[in-house]
């Protein structure tokens, strides 16, 4: 085998390789923005009952000083 034919195989191995690893990232990539959007997603919802929690401890809140007043 020729020094160029040699040469030839490398690059062209070469070449496979970053495509193998350009694949490689991409699909991390997309795993990335997956996760990404997930923990967005659970962050509303954490967000959400947060909100919720608050919410029912004003009304118990506003219900122990009705309560409080109604026995005076």
């Amino acid at each position: 085998m020729s020094i160029l034919e040699r040469l030839t195989q490398k690059v062209d191995e070469l070449l496979n390789k970053l495509d193998e690893q350009n694949s490689e990232i991409e699909r991390l990539r997309l795993e990335n923005s997956t996760i990404i959007s997930e923990l967005q997603e659970k962050d509303r919802q954490i967000n959400s009952l947060y909100e919720e929690l608050a919410s029912r401890d004003r009304s118990y809140e506003n219900l122990i000083n009705r309560i409080d007043e109604a026995k005076r």
